[in-house]
Parts: C-alpha cells; structure tokens; sequence
C-alpha cells in the first residue's frame, strides 16, 4: 500500500541532492552547446580536414548507447589512461553528456544555419564583412531562433540523462533514490517522489524556453 507518509518524509530526501542534478545539467549543457556549435560551424563550411572527423564523430556518439559510452569511457579507457582512472565520477559523466549531447545539438544548430537566406551572406560579402564576421554577426543569431526549440529538447534530454549518473556512483537525485530504497523498500514512494522532482523541472526548462521564444520574437 501506498505510504503518503513516508512519501513525504523521503521527498525531500530526494530532492536534498537536485543541486547534484542541475549542476551536472547546467555544466553539460555549456560544453555542449559550445561543441555543437563547432561542429555545426564545421559541417556548414565543410571544412576539409575537420568535416571527416566530424562525421565519424557524429556517426559513434549518435550511434551507441550513452549507457555504453559512459561504461567505455569510464571503466574502459581508465585501463589506458591514468588521468580517466583518476577522475572524478562526476567529472566523467559531465564530459560524457557533454559529447553526447553535443553531438545531437550539432545537428539541430546546423539546420538551422541552413535555414538562413544565403542573400544575405552574400549581401555581408558585398560589405567587406569576413566569413568569421558574417557567421557571428549575422548567421548565428538568427540560426539561434530558429534552433531554439530543438535546443530546449536537448536540453530536457539531457536533463533527463543524467539520472544514469548513479551508475557511476555520483549521488544525484536518482542516486540517493536508489540509496532510499535499498533501507526501505518502499521503491512505489520513493520513485514517484523521482518522478515528481523531474517532471517539475522539465515544466520549469519548458517555461524558460517560452519567455526565451517570446523575447527573440521581440528582437526579430
């Protein structure tokens, strides 16, 4: 039988260690933001030495299981390198978000930077601006409106992702769930507590994403 209780008791257990789980998000998030970008830069330019790689890149990381990855990278590569061998769990799950996640928004970043009139690159060209000014002026801020709903996806994804941390020993809030319910048992409360504390924020990414949308509406 459900224990509204104990549910009340374990719930903010739980949700004691969200500050593990938004810290691990947020981090992931930057890093792959800023690798999907790269990337995205890359593929639209298809720059000759870095489009390869690239896609190779692309094809692993979107192609196998992040459960996997993380177990290679963590388990796997620590048996070649000493400095993975010494990492922190936390550290490693952060930079394996990262490239994963990363990967996926690459993808939404550049289709969005082909969505951009090719008019007016050339119009920038005309003026005298470079390709690096063109892109930061005026390819990516427009490729950012257009991307932002794919982005904010990701991001809840990744958001989501980050419960497997546990699998690597971080204490996020999945973790200290699976502490809960190794003393108690009570595995109905205290995942349904998991599942709240989630939810809640998945709708608190989802209202960041609608003033963001309504602020770029203004701006274009």
């Amino acid at each position: 039988m459900f224990d509204l209780s104990y549910f009340f008791s374990v719930f903010p257990i739980i949700a004691s260690k969200l500050q593990v789980t938004l810290l691990l998000t947020l981090t992931a998030a930057v890093f792959s933001i800023i690798i999907g970008v790269t990337i995205a830069v890359i593929a639209y330019y298809k720059i000759r030495i870095f489009y390869p790689i690239t896609r190779f890149y692309l094809s692993i990381l979107r192609g196998t299981p992040l459960v996997a990855q993380l177990y290679f990278f963590y388990y796997g590569l620590a048996r070649v390198s000493e400095i993975i061998l010494n990492m922190k769990p936390l550290t490693a799950v952060a930079l394996v978000l990262s490239l994963n996640t990363g990967a996926f928004m690459s993808e939404s970043i550049r289709g969005a930077l082909l969505s951009v009139d090719s008019g007016q690159k050339e119009a920038a060209a005309m003026l005298g601006m470079s390709e690096l000014q063109t892109i930061r002026r005026i390819v990516l801020p427009q490729a950012f409106r257009v991307s932002l709903p794919a982005l904010f996806n990701d991001l809840i994804n990744l958001l989501k992702a980050t419960s497997l941390a546990f699998m690597l020993g971080v204490r996020d809030i999945m973790g200290q769930a699976k502490s809960e319910g190794a003393q108690s048992f009570r595995y109905f409360e205290i995942y349904l507590a998991v599942m709240i504390i989630y939810w809640l924020l998945v709708l608190g990414f989802s209202h960041l994403h609608k003033i963001m949308d309504r602020k770029c509406m203004e701006m274009y």
